[in-house]
């Protein structure tokens, strides 16, 4: 463990929230680089369950960190199928892209982030648990299993279940906890899962009419570097209502048109939280990034999220410095202001609205009829953000 215990900025989490916070700040305040301490409960590759998929908007974001993707373990998805009981539309990320979108092994592609961020001479520092957070006007105390740091700022980009935000946000409990829920399966790739394709993802929304609001989904990947399958269910939660059916049955039930049996693989579960336009972002030398600030409530997306709230969050941070002044006061104005912002919003919107219509027959004519609509609002509103943010800033 490093003797030194005072830096001028520690990152909470060696996500890809908190590596992202890390290579910006490397790239847009070098000087900052030897005074940047990222703490990371577990050691890499830790076990982190997640969808994997990377959106378009995330490479967007590697690339101008000066990252390939190329040179993580992924798979390119050849479709996207948006289905209501295996039948609907399909559609890719780009009009006339090569591929949907790309999937990821959570602990291979944090383990790659991290490595990253140590070439550029961060330092990545494991096995630390922040216990506590207690922010001063002159500092940041954060109390861990290694002992005390201090710093001039606190980036909380620990997770959903962020021990930073209940320090930004203390007692902050109204109304329902902006959580949504999540099960995740791996399986082989093998026949029994006929009619899916193995080069192309599907997402099911047969679910919504029983008061699951999302969808099943099933994945290719690289597990280990073998194909697999990466399935599971998604329910964002955003309404106030009693499903007719569990998580598990209704993944048990898309397994079993699958000719497939759940209780023969293992189960995982963990939260996401979603994002809201009123929630706390920040707080006296404290910000938040990534799932602790809120991700996507629609599909549950949140890598390309999370790298895109490292721009932000670097940003705050570098302007912090240059006026001695930790308030942190715009984080929430320049989050909203940007285009990720703009896109949380717009998701979180067409969630409540989407995850409203339970009726089987809507659901049917929304993804069997109304393919080229769908796809308009996807591409015109909900992603290509981060595109949209670099040629603003360019502009």
């Amino acid at each position: 463990m490093p003797s030194q215990r005072n830096y001028r900025i520690i990152i909470a989490g060696a996500g890809p929230a908190g590596i992202s916070t890390a290579l910006h700040l490397a790239q847009i305040a070098p000087e900052l680089i030897p005074h940047i301490l990222v703490l990371e409960k577990a050691r890499h590759p830790r076990p982190k369950l997640c969808g994997g998929g990377l959106l378009p908007d995330a490479e967007v974001i590697l690339r101008h960190l000066g990252l390939d993707i190329n040179e993580a373990p992924h798979t390119d998805v050849d479709w996207a199928h948006f289905d209501f009981e295996g039948k609907g539309m399909r559609m890719r990320g780009e009009k006339g892209g090569r591929f949907a979108f790309r999937t990821i092994r959570r602990p291979e592609f944090d383990a790659w982030l991290a490595a990253r961020a140590r070439a550029r001479g961060i330092l990545v520092q494991e096995d630390t648990c922040i216990t506590g957070v207690l922010a001063g006007e002159e500092e940041v105390l954060v109390i861990t299993s290694q002992g005390e740091y201090r710093a001039a700022a606190l980036v909380g980009a620990d997770g959903s279940n962020s021990v930073v935000r209940q320090a930004v946000a203390p007692g902050k409990r109204r109304g329902k906890p902006r959580l949504a829920r999540l099960l995740e399966v791996v399986t082989g790739p093998g026949a029994e899962l006929s009619p899916h394709l193995q080069p192309d993802s599907y997402f099911d929304f047969f679910v919504a009419p029983h008061g699951i609001q999302g969808y099943t989904w099933d994945f290719p990947a690289l597990e280990k570097g073998k194909p697999a399958r990466v399935r599971g269910v998604y329910d964002s939660n955003i309404h106030d209502l009693e499903p007719d059916m569990t998580l598990r049955e209704a993944l048990a039930q898309e397994f079993a048109r699958h000719g497939l049996d759940l209780a023969d693989y293992r189960l995982e579960s963990h939260p996401i939280r979603w994002f809201e336009t009123g929630d706390t972002f920040s707080a006296p030398r404290l910000l938040l990034a990534g799932d602790a600030a809120g991700v996507d409530a629609l599909f549950g997306e949140g890598i390309s999220p999370a790298l895109g709230y490292g721009a932000i969050a670097a940003e705050a941070i570098r302007e912090a410095f240059a006026r001695d002044d930790f308030s942190f006061t715009g984080y929430r104005r320049r989050i909203l202001s940007h285009e990720l912002g703009k896109a949380l919003r717009r998701r979180t919107w067409f969630a409540r609205f989407f995850y409203s219509l339970r009726s089987p027959v809507i659901q049917s004519i929304l993804w069997r009829r109304c393919g080229p609509l769908i796809e308009w609002i996807v591409r015109k509103w909900l992603i290509g953000w981060a595109g949209r943010e670099e040629r603003k800033r360019a502009s």
